[in-house]
């Protein structure tokens, strides 16, 4: 059970990252404690499709969102090119393809 321990264990530190990464920025985003799922205010669609973010739509938090749900394959890495892609279309309108 150490394993899946420690794996539940670097999920959780990765979403955390991915929250406080969105926060830096100051895009809207939110997790529930103990979750892997990060929700935020939908991306441009060249970004969802990039990243092959899953997009849904709820009135009662906010309308057109997105999410990621934090596994072993989400490294810190992908999470800080993510954020750079969401800053760069803001700024320039381009992502990194």
């Amino acid at each position: 059970f150490d394993k899946l321990r420690e794996e539940a264990e670097l999920m959780l530190k990765r979403t955390e990252y991915l929250q406080k990464k969105l926060d830096e920025i100051n895009y809207p985003a939110w997790h529930m404690k103990f979750s892997n799922t990060v929700f935020f205010k939908r991306p441009p669609l060249c970004i969802c499709q990039k990243y092959s973010l899953a997009n849904g739509f709820l009135p009662a938090y906010g309308g057109e969102l997105s999410h990621i749900v934090v596994m072993q394959h989400v490294k810190e890495s992908v999470i800080d090119e993510f954020v750079e892609d969401l800053v760069s279309y803001e700024k320039n309108g381009t992502i990194k393809l």
